[in-house]
């Protein structure tokens, strides 16, 4: 039987981060370097660490992405 791993509430968190990248640790309870592009954001952390973080674009709350293909 599978383990059920609660999904985060990254919400307060995250609130500062608005319409940046940031690298959350493995049990998504800490951002460990954030920054205006992905590679800015890597570039921050050590070598070792990169393969370990989990990398998440924030988005503004609210954000519906829009298509004016139908």
């Amino acid at each position: 039987m599978e383990a059920i791993i609660a999904k985060p509430d990254l919400s307060k968190l995250l609130d500062k981060f608005k319409n940046k990248w940031v690298a959350l640790s493995p049990d998504y309870k800490s951002v460990l370097s954030s920054g205006d592009t992905l590679e800015m954001t890597a570039n921050k952390l050590k070598k070792t660490d990169r393969e370990k973080v989990i990398f998440h674009r924030v988005l503004p709350s609210g954000f519906a992405p829009f298509s004016d293909e139908v």
